[in-house]
């Protein structure tokens, strides 16, 4: 009896082991026909954004106006779209547990509710409170227009004097549930995505370094908050301020980050492999490297624009662009790379020197004059 029970825990355990990190999303229409054909949806698809691209990730049949999706969740929380629609798409989160989406009319996928998954609850949640938020501005607008002098009506100027206090509190009421629903829900990565969409657009700055300063640090880990504090650094980036925490992956593949040389100095070159200007800074960042040969304290961080792997690895070998302080990263989207726009890069090569605390000493050193200080960045380690 003791061996049974103890087998009978131990598949209980198996089963629940296996369960983590599995999705299941379980949607259902309520009508299956689509809004600007005589079709009807037989397929839907399920997309998340893969390095910055939209990508099919698997699909399914609709049967009798259901469908399913199963599989594995991503290491962090990410926002998903169903799509196979005419008329827009079903956003929600993908995450453990089960998914649960409608019932809904499939020419109207927009208005599809989800839940049943913690993230997904929260969101729908803040979903509904905009959706009041907007009732009640239309319910105040109402009021003015439908108490307006018989002198101004049809007189859009003449009618701003009166609606204009509205269109005021109406965007202060929106703002102030926002703030007190992020609050609300400061533990949940939800929170992140809202800030990123609905805060970013229309508050300052310092309003939303203040929300982000209140995330719990677990959190931190999270994709969204590492793509809000670079646009809060980007927006505001100068010599003396804290740099934006680029990535890219190696020739090898390998995944890294600007941060993951904190506490050295970083040297920041951006280059392409067909640009020429860039190939004559070469032999001045050899020197420089030579240079740092028995120092750890500096890094000379390479970040290609380039498109193609093969015109970039190529470059590194022929040019033996090789040294024990020299990474070589890329994400190989060319003027798209991230790294570029988060620096507002206008050309190549552009430079940027990063202290070890992670913030900006100083642009576009070149030639001699760039030899000249990071041979003393070396200088003053080895002293």
């Amino acid at each position: 009896m003791r061996k049974l029970l103890t087998l009978v825990l131990l598949s209980v355990v198996m089963f629940a082991t296996a369960q983590e990190g599995k999705f299941v999303i379980n949607g259902e229409m309520t009508s299956t026909a689509l809004c600007y054909s005589h079709e009807n949806v037989n397929e839907v698809k399920l997309e998340r954004t893969i390095d910055g691209i939209p990508t099919v990730i698997a699909t399914a049949p609709v049967i009798d106006g259901k469908f399913t999706f199963e599989g594995t969740v991503p290491e962090m929380l990410t926002l998903c779209s169903i799509t196979g629609f005419d008329n827009g798409s079903i956003q929600f989160f993908l995450e453990e547990g089960e998914i649960k989406v409608g019932p809904f009319d499939a020419a109207y996928p927009v208005a599809a509710r989800t839940g049943g998954t913690p993230s997904n609850d929260i969101y729908q949640d803040y979903i509904d409170l905009n959706s009041k938020c907007i009732e009640e501005s239309k319910v105040r607008m109402r009021a003015v227009y439908g108490n307006l002098p018989d002198e101004v009506k049809g007189n859009p100027e003449a009618e701003l004097k009166y609606t204009s206090p509205t269109f005021y509190v109406n965007n202060m009421h929106f703002k102030v549930a926002i703030m007190d629903f992020i609050y609300e829900h400061i533990d949940s990565p939800v929170a992140l995505y809202i800030i990123k969409y609905a805060m970013v657009p229309t508050f300052s700055t310092d309003v939303i370094k203040g929300f982000l300063a209140a995330v719990p640090q677990e959190l931190h880990k999270q994709t969204m908050y590492r793509e809000l504090v670079n646009e809060i650094r980007s927006a505001n980036l100068k010599e003396g301020s804290a740099a934006p925490d680029i990535i890219g992956r190696t020739p090898e593949g390998k995944e890294l980050s600007l941060s993951d040389f904190k506490g050295k100095y970083v040297f920041i070159d951006f280059w392409a492999s067909w640009c020429a200007p860039c190939r004559r800074e070469i032999p001045y960042l050899k020197e420089a490297l030579a240079y740092s040969e028995k120092s750890d304290n500096l890094v000379v961080l390479s970040y290609s624009i380039d498109s193609k792997m093969e015109d970039w690895v190529n470059c590194i070998e022929k040019s033996q662009l090789k040294h024990k302080n020299w990474v070589h990263i890329s994400t190989l989207k060319g003027w798209n790379s991230e790294g570029i726009k988060l620096f507002s890069v206008k050309g190549v090569p552009f430079t940027a020197l990063i202290d070890p605390e992670g913030n900006v000493v100083e642009f576009g050193l070149r030639g001699e004059e760039m030899v000249k200080k990071l041979k003393g960045i070396v200088d003053g380690a080895n002293k």
